[in-house]
């Protein structure tokens, strides 16, 4: 494991499918945090872009496993900054 996970993959899984084509702050495994675009979700993870990248969307977007998330809020209601 590479670190303490806050959410498990299931509810991960859960909160990325109830914000697809919306804006989520997500804190991936090794403590990056990033505001992610949901385009589309599939068993193993979802697609999205970088919205401080985004011009058109999808303008390049990629894919990011469940597994590779610890924690993902509604954009707003991100994870306190260090």
């Amino acid at each position: 494991m590479l670190g303490e996970r806050f959410v498990d993959p299931d509810e991960i899984e859960r909160l990325i499918r109830a914000n697809v084509e919306k804006t989520v702050t997500v804190l991936d495994v090794d403590g990056g945090i990033q505001n992610l675009f949901v385009h589309s979700v599939d068993e193993e993870g979802f697609v999205c872009d970088i919205t401080a990248e985004m011009t058109q969307p999808p303008a390049c977007a990629y894919w990011v496993r469940f597994t590779d998330v610890r924690e993902v809020h509604p954009a707003g209601d991100g994870p306190p900054k260090k």
